[in-house]
């Protein structure tokens, strides 16, 4: 049986230190139909070099800096496979991650998305004594679109990510689809290695607290009219005008 083409969206933004490992762990999958979309947003450091040094197995674009949900957004340019999912930068995915759930689709043909659970990996730099986890594996299930896959076509009903949240785009996302219906499967499974360091967005507790009250608050808005939903990007529209430079 052949298997379909899975897209992996990388936003890319000054990470020289992990994104190569990042890389590594897509192409470790055991898989051949699946196909690296990095959208660099506007890095400074050595982190252009990296990425193109792995050869036309990894797509390069670059855009100038405007926020991983808007790198996520412009991929779609790009995306050719039935299947999409996503990387940040400094995260990884376990060998066994696409096989595994793309073997839960395979089983049911209806699964629209298909979440797994996360693992915590701090790294120097981090701060775990914040984090509060239910035994020493150090493992959530939580809203992450690392830990996902998706079936390409969800994004045309759903659309695509809020720019307006420099993090949380992936709850907001999230909300949209249960509100609309979309058939999601969990399993217990690890699904995500997520990487905390000295710089993620996260460490920002601020930031993180504002967001969650933001994505409540479209959802409240959602429910009570329309009106928001439609200044969402779309899929079409970066189907049919990319922003991003080709490297």
């Amino acid at each position: 049986m052949n298997q379909p083409l899975v897209s992996v969206i990388m936003p890319v933004y000054n990470a020289e230190r992990f994104v190569a490992e990042a890389i590594a762990s897509v192409l470790n999958q055991g898989i051949e139909s699946v196909e690296i979309i990095c959208v660099d947003d506007g890095s400074t450091d050595q982190s252009a070099a990296i990425v193109q040094s792995f050869g036309p197995v990894v797509r390069y674009y670059r855009q100038e800096n405007q926020g991983p949900a808007a790198a996520r957004n412009n991929a779609f340019s790009f995306v050719r496979g039935q299947f999409v999912t996503f990387l940040d930068n400094d995260d990884l995915f376990p060998a066994y991650k696409l096989t595994r759930q793309l073997a839960l689709f395979e089983a049911d043909p209806s699964l629209e998305v298909v979440f797994g659970k996360t693992r915590y990996v701090f790294l120097d730099g981090s701060n775990p004594e914040r984090f509060h986890f239910p035994d020493q594996t150090q493992t959530v299930w939580n809203i992450l679109l690392g830990a996902g896959l998706f079936r390409t076509d969800v994004f045309h009903r759903i659309g695509l990510f809020n720019e307006e949240l420099k993090i949380g785009e992936d709850l907001d996302w999230y909300n949209r689809a249960k509100e609309q219906g979309v058939h999601i499967q969990t399993t217990d499974d690890v699904m995500l290695l997520y990487r905390h360091h000295d710089t993620n967005y996260t460490r920002d507790q601020d930031l993180v607290k504002s967001t969650l009250l933001k994505a409540i608050k479209y959802s409240l808005d959602r429910r009570r009219s329309d009106a928001g939903v439609r200044t969402l990007p779309k899929f079409a529209d970066f189907r049919q005008s990319p922003n991003s430079d080709t490297q």
